[in-house]
């Protein structure tokens, strides 16, 4: 991923790659000369641009495990963003689930008829949007490893897969799930506030009963 910053006056570039080293133990002292080393034998395109980088930072891209809960034993504190459901980038969804959770929380606190429904209310969001996050923390980890093949028969398979797509062709699917259209029909067409009013008018029809 690329893009320039200040005013176009600086040129930023995203890498990323498998890593199964402790990142307690990384110093930034030679990320440099480990970025170069880990990409030297890729398209000397990519090779040229990174040769010219004189500043850099690595990272740990982490997921957290699907939490059970979000509501405290007490019922007064809530937890949502990545304190609830940290994860992996590869859906570019980390931040929008934090804004849905925000839009979803708005949206059922708003349609209750009484402070006496919050703890209710609450109940009803967290299981809206625990099931919606994990789903969406699972695609990430799915998308990522997609990406990340080691040259050999999976990497062949999902770039045949790929080729209508990179040849700008129509296509009904793609290992790619940014572009496939079912999954980004479902990651980037979702309504939270939608979902989250559903679930709370559902509830209340049961609990009229």
């Amino acid at each position: 991923m690329t893009y320039t910053i200040a005013n176009n006056k600086s040129f930023n570039m995203v890498l990323s790659h498998p890593e199964d080293s402790d990142p307690a133990t990384w110093t930034q002292i030679n990320v440099i000369e480990d970025m170069k080393q880990h990409f030297k034998d890729w398209d000397p395109r990519l090779v040229k641009v990174i040769n010219m980088i004189r500043t850099t930072l690595k990272w740990p891209l982490l997921s957290g495990k699907p939490l059970r809960r979000w509501i405290s034993s007490s019922g007064k504190l809530l937890i949502v963003g990545d304190a609830a459901h940290a994860m992996v980038p590869y859906m570019s969804e980390g931040a929008a689930m934090a804004v849905e959770d925000g839009a979803a929380l708005a949206e059922i606190l708003s349609l209750i008829g009484s402070p006496s429904q919050i703890s209710e209310a609450l109940m009803v969001f967290q299981h809206v949007r625990i099931l919606r996050t994990g789903q969406m923390q699972e695609a990430s980890l799915v998308n990522g490893k997609l990406w990340h093949f080691a040259d050999g028969p999976e990497q062949r398979a999902r770039d045949v897969a790929m080729k209508a797509e990179v040849d700008e062709k129509t296509f009904e699917k793609s290992p790619n799930q940014w572009s496939d259209p079912l999954t980004a029909s479902w990651a980037y067409g979702y309504d939270a506030e939608m979902e989250a009013r559903r679930a709370w008018l559902a509830t209340r029809i049961r609990s009229s009963r």
